[in-house]
C-alpha cells in the first residue's frame, strides 16, 4: 500500500518591504532594486529559516524542500544546491528535495550532475533532485535567450547529461523513480534506476511537451 507523504517545502522569502511598496515599486520580481536587501537582515533571516527546515525534520516531515528563484523578494534562493548542502548538515532525517535547478540557465548541465552527485553521497542517498525550465523572469534576470536555450535544452548533450544517470548512478547510492510529467502534473512514465530521483517539469511553456514526452 502506498503511503501519504508530506513534504516541508520553504521559499525563504523577503518579508522587509516598505509599507509603501505597492504605490512605488511596480513588482516583487526582476525590477526589484538592491537598496530594498539588508544583509544583516538577510543573515538573520537565512539562519532563520534554516532552523525552520531543521525543526520539520524533527518533527517528522518526510521531505523538506528548497528551490531556485533570481532577483525577487519571494523566493531568496538563487543557488538551491548551496542550500541543500547546509541542509545536510542539519537535516538528518529527511530527504532533501531540489525542485529544482533550473537546468537552461546553466551552461553547463554535467556541472549540475556532479553537485548533485556529490550532495546524494554526502546526505547518505537521500536527495531528491528536480529539473525546471524557469520562467520568463529568470532568463530576464540572467540575460539569457529562452529561445535560444529551448534549443539547447533539446540538445543531445543536455539530454544525455541529465536522463542517462550514467555519472549519478555511479555514484549515488539511493535507487528512485524517475518521472517526466506533462502540463497538467500528470506522470508519463516511472521507472525505478540506479541513481537519484529525478522529476523533470514543464513550466510556462508548452513548448516543453514533446522533449518531456521523448524522455518518458
Amino acid at each position: 500500500m502506498n503511503k501519504l507523504e508530506f513534504h516541508y517545502f520553504h521559499l525563504m522569502p523577503w518579508p522587509y518591504l516598505p509599507v509603501d511598496f505597492d504605490e512605488k515599486f511596480d513588482s516583487t520580481w526582476v525590477t526589484l532594486p538592491n537598496s530594498i536587501y539588508d544583509p544583516i537582515k538577510g543573515h538573520q533571516l537565512y539562519n532563520r529559516y534554516l532552523d525552520e527546515i531543521e525543526r520539520a525534520d524533527k518533527l517528522g516531515w518526510d521531505s523538506v524542500i528548497v528551490n531556485e528563484h533570481h532577483q525577487n523578494a519571494y523566493g531568496t534562493m538563487p543557488s538551491p544546491n548551496i542550500m541543500a548542502a547546509v541542509l545536510t548538515q542539519r537535516v538528518k532525517r529527511a530527504k532533501i528535495g531540489i525542485v529544482g535547478n533550473a537546468l537552461p540557465l546553466h551552461d553547463d548541465p554535467l556541472r549540475v550532475a556532479e553537485e548533485i552527485a556529490m550532495l546524494d553521497v554526502i546526505s547518505g542517498g537521500r536527495i531528491i533532485s528536480g529539473f525546471v525550465r524557469g520562467t520568463g523572469m529568470e532568463y530576464f534576470s540572467c540575460d539569457i535567450s529562452p529561445w535560444l536555450k529551448a534549443r539547447g535544452f533539446s540538445s543531445s548533450r543536455m539530454r544525455g547529461s541529465c536522463f542517462t544517470g550514467n555519472r549519478l548512478s555511479s555514484l549515488c547510492p539511493n535507487r528512485s523513480s524517475i518521472a517526466s510529467t506533462g502540463m497538467d502534473g500528470e506522470p508519463l512514465r516511472q521507472n525505478v534506476e540506479s541513481g537519484i530521483g529525478v522529476t523533470v517539469v514543464n513550466h510556462a511553456t508548452f513548448r516543453t511537451d514533446p522533449f518531456t514526452s521523448v524522455q518518458g
